[in-house]
């Protein structure tokens, strides 16, 4: 049988008023009776009835999801999960809001945040890009008490409440066994890593993501497949040659020479374009990052496999993670949610080709913010 307020009321030993009131942040409840409420209701199962809660509240509350510009096609597939669990929430009195923020503007940053605050905003999702001051961001967000979370890429030396993405490490360690147990009855092999220098694409400290997918790549390698023998390639950010140039470079002077490439950032279309341009098909070749290009090269067999993290189902599970919250009314530290990695290949295509199929909502349900103020 379906537990009540009522019953939660009885078995409390409190008011009717005080525990609906708890439930829909209507009047004063103490922070220690609340939580004793909630703790209850949470051991009983107990699920509030959401249109009840909307029309006590009366009000429209808004989530704002933040992103960077660059790659552009990973945040266009943020944006679809995070469009997906607006069209959900919509009629649950919510507002979502997309903004694409320009690279390296942390002014710009903090005045769209700053903005949103004025306009009521009631909970935001960040990501912890290494290109804007991080540290002022999330300064000014919990000065204004405003509940949020990291997706993609995390701080978890913040006060964030979840974060949802990958382990990036976990990524690295995906590739190391593909490659690794690809290269077992050979007995031996060669592969080119091709990471990049992100000490000079940064403004402030924070995780390095390629840096952590090659270190979970080589602990792999040099435990599990000893008969393998990795190279490092960085590209340089510093000098006057350009990251395509470069990439194409390590592909013309290791061709022939390596078994395997493992290209880890995101520079996508320089490194499909330089397999286009160098004899790399009897080569097993992995990245991590998932546009048109790189599918139609796993079709015709220019690239091998992608270490695919679904970003979709994180810019979604951000927004509903924001929900949960809100109506939870408790701010406390949440269990992390890891998307885990798949690996999609040639064979398996259709389940990336039915996943961004199916995560093509409606349009009205997204408050769609370009750069502007």
């Amino acid at each position: 049988m379906r537990i009540t307020q009522k019953d939660i009321a009885k078995d409390l030993g409190i008011s009717l008023i005080t525990v609906s009131r708890a439930f829909n942040s209507s009047g004063y409840v103490s922070l220690e009776l609340k939580k004793r409420i909630f703790d209850y209701a949470k051991k009983q199962s107990y699920v509030p009835h959401r249109a009840s809660q909307i029309l006590v509240r009366n009000k429209t509350r808004i989530i704002a999801v933040f992103t960077s510009t660059f790659p552009s096609f990973v945040w266009d597939d943020i944006e679809r999960g995070v469009r997906s669990a607006a069209e959900y929430i919509e009629s649950l009195n919510y507002e979502v809001r997309f903004f694409r923020i320009p690279d390296f503007d942390t002014e710009y940053y903090l005045a769209t945040l700053k903005r949103e605050m004025r306009n009521g905003l009631d909970a935001a999702a960040f990501l912890c890009m290494r290109m804007y001051r991080m540290k002022e961001i999330i300064e000014l967000t919990e000065k204004a008490g405003i509940p949020y979370v990291f997706y993609n890429v995390d701080d978890p030396e913040t006060n964030r409440l979840c974060y949802i993405g990958a382990n990036y490490p976990d990524g690295g360690r995906l590739a190391a066994n593909f490659i690794g147990e690809s290269l077992r009855l050979k007995g031996t092999g060669k592969v080119l890593v091709i990471g990049v220098n992100e000490d000079v694409d940064r403004m402030t400290d924070g995780p390095d993501i390629n840096a952590k997918r090659i270190r979970g790549f080589l602990e792999v390698i040099d435990h599990r497949y000893p008969f393998v023998a990795s190279r490092v390639e960085y590209i340089n950010m510093k000098t006057d040659v350009g990251v395509d140039i470069q990439i194409k470079q390590l592909l013309k002077s290791s061709q022939g020479r390596v078994d395997a490439v493992y290209f880890v950032p995101a520079y996508t279309d320089g490194f499909l374009e330089g397999l286009e341009t160098c004899d790399y098909r009897r080569t097993i070749t992995l990245l991590h990052d998932v546009n048109d290009h790189a599918l139609r090269c796993l079709e015709n067999g220019l690239l091998t496999a992608i270490v695919f993290q679904d970003p979709i189902l994180q810019g979604y599970t951000a927004v509903r993670t924001l929900e949960t919250i809100l109506e939870s009314k408790i701010r406390e530290r949440q269990r992390d949610i890891e998307i885990a990695h798949t690996l999609i290949f040639r064979e398996n295509i259709n389940y990336l080709k039915n996943h961004y199929f199916l995560s093509e909502p409606e349009e009205k349900a997204l408050s769609k913010s370009r750069p502007r103020l």
